[in-house]
């Protein structure tokens, strides 16, 4: 049985190092063989100054490959270019600010053969190092289920695994190169598709990684930032997923949905980050008021 997990990078090499190490960690791959498909995404290729030692460290095959075209679509594609000509029978992607639970291909496996599940994800935890970590915005963009396992309508790409029979029957199933310039949402519309065409898709508590808190994402600046593209991107999704009159629809029934929840949350004093959760709202409805308008307008955001 093969497996090729994916880890697309940029100018991490410490992060990267860590999560090969973890990699390393994983249980129950006796009758598994795991490769590691590591595509760099800088212009002069700077990862060659680390390769002998990530090669050295890690007890799986490392296949190094170069994307030079700047963005994580261009990079993860490279990656899906590569396993359709490898054909391993399960693809993995996670970050290379990651580092993966131990029992993490234990669980995975578990779910697979009990729900007959086509793709399993699962949340990202955060270490707790330093202080930074009481501001750490990136939380408020999670989503949030109650239960401890949930069939969910698409997967996040830093945590994600799934059947290589997908990439097989929807062959022409790729990251879309218009959400190059987000820096987000390509994952959420590769496995929404993934879930249009009928696969099941689940979400566990006990398939988690867990990521690093990066400085830029503890800033107020970054929240608003962020939860404007989300606005922009929906109207962009919603297109895709159901055409333009209904997905414009959709996108202005929305708007206003997340403007009630930014008021609704403003004045609920209960909400220790009423204020900061009110302005992630706030911006999601602004983003998508102007979306059909600032879409082309976006660039990288990490």
């Amino acid at each position: 049985m093969k497996l090729s997990i994916c880890i697309c990078t940029y100018n991490r090499h410490q992060s990267l190092i860590d999560c090969i190490k973890s990699i390393n960690q994983i249980l129950n791959t006796k009758n598994i063989n795991i490769n590691i498909i590591i595509n760099d995404n800088s212009h002069d290729n700077n990862l060659s100054t680390i390769k002998k030692k990530l090669a050295k460290i890690s007890h799986y095959n490392i296949f190094f490959t170069n994307e030079k075209k700047r963005g994580i679509v261009y990079a993860r594609n490279k990656c899906l270019k590569i396993v359709r000509s490898t054909k391993p029978n399960y693809v993995a992607f996670i970050d290379d600010d990651c580092v993966v639970n131990k029992n993490w291909l234990k669980n995975i496996f578990i779910l697979i053969h009990k729900l007959r599940a086509d793709v399993i994800t699962g949340p990202q935890k955060y270490q707790k190092k330093n202080s930074t970590s009481k501001n750490n915005f990136s939380k408020i963009f999670e989503k949030k289920y109650k239960n401890n396992l949930t069939r969910v309508k698409w997967a996040a790409s830093n945590n994600v695994f799934f059947k290589y029979s997908i990439l097989h029957e929807l062959k022409n199933i790729s990251f879309d190169k218009n959400l190059n310039k987000f820096g987000i949402g390509e994952d959420q519309l590769f496995f929404s598709l993934i879930n249009k065409f009928g696969y099941k898709i689940y979400w566990s508590k006990n398939v988690y990684v867990t990521e690093k808190i990066h400085s830029h994402r503890i800033n107020i600046d970054w929240v608003k930032e962020r939860s404007k593209r989300l606005g922009i991107l929906g109207h962009y999704l919603d297109i895709k997923l159901y055409g333009k009159f209904i997905g414009y629809l959709f996108n202005y029934l929305k708007s206003f949905y997340f403007l009630f929840l930014s008021i609704l949350t403003f004045f609920n004093f209960l909400n220790f980050n009423r204020t900061i959760n009110s302005m992630n709202y706030f911006f999601r409805f602004y983003g998508k008021i102007i979306g059909p308008f600032k879409f082309k307008k976006i660039y990288f955001l990490r």
